[in-house]
């Protein structure tokens, strides 16, 4: 994975015209498996976790990671936090994601806000990425739970699905007042025409009041993705 500065978080939620301005670029090979590249733009205000397979790599990219998320922060704060960002790097490795990175936003109402990113690459057979996605769309839209739609990005032929999900917290959390925490997510299925892999970008938050933020965020940012092949200039530079 190549290895680019992160920005520093903006001081409100982007929106889709600074996005496109985020002068950040990721690609993603993984020569073993034979993933072909895949390049993409990340919108301002977002932080790469660590995902390094060696755990000495990863911890120092942890810390590296704290002091990019608290840039006002401390060693004291940097090394306490270090920890925890690196197991939540390892979990999220485990589930098979290539990239992964975590959005920090002002919510315009005094507090912070945040979103989740993701990035998957998951082998497929098709031949066709426009029959690829017609199948992937063809199972979303069986579950009435799916806001599904069928995209034509400039990579190609994609599927979107929205969500938004309530789950109950207990009460014995909330001094025995009912409550629930709301999670808006978007995924984005994207057929490779470079190989059988399909990418699934995650973007969620649980914080509903900027989710028309994260929504945009997301429909700019899959336009930015590109499949560049062997010997081909990407257009997107980092």
């Amino acid at each position: 994975m190549t290895q680019i500065p992160i920005a520093e978080p903006v001081a409100e939620a982007p929106g889709a015209d600074e996005a496109v301005r985020a002068d950040l670029a990721k690609a993603f090979e993984r020569a073993v498996t034979g993933i072909p590249p895949m390049l993409f733009v990340v919108p301002d205000g977002f932080h790469e976790l660590p995902l390094q397979p060696d755990p000495a790599q990863r911890a120092a990219a942890a810390e590296a990671f704290a002091r990019e998320l608290y840039p006002n922060g401390d060693e004291e704060l940097w090394r306490t936090n270090a920890p925890a960002f690196a197991a939540m790097g390892e979990m999220t490795a485990a589930t098979g994601v290539a990239y992964a990175a975590m959005g920090v936003f002002d919510n315009e109402r005094g507090g912070v806000a945040t979103a989740n990113l993701t990035i998957a690459a998951t082998a497929s057979e098709h031949t066709d990425p426009e029959t690829a996605a017609l199948a992937i769309r063809e199972v979303l839209v069986r579950d009435e739970f799916n806001d599904s739609r069928w995209l034509n990005l400039p990579c190609g032929p994609a599927v979107s699905r929205i969500t938004v999900t309530k789950f109950p917290l207990d009460p014995a959390l909330t001094a025995g007042a009912e409550a629930e925490l709301v999670q808006g997510q978007i995924q984005v299925f994207i057929p490779f025409p470079t190989g059988p892999f399909m990418a699934i970008v995650t973007l969620g938050t649980y914080n509903m009041e900027v989710w028309t933020e994260v929504s945009e965020m997301a429909a700019v940012m899959v336009q930015t993705i590109e499949f560049p092949t062997a010997g081909e200039e990407p257009a997107i530079s980092g």
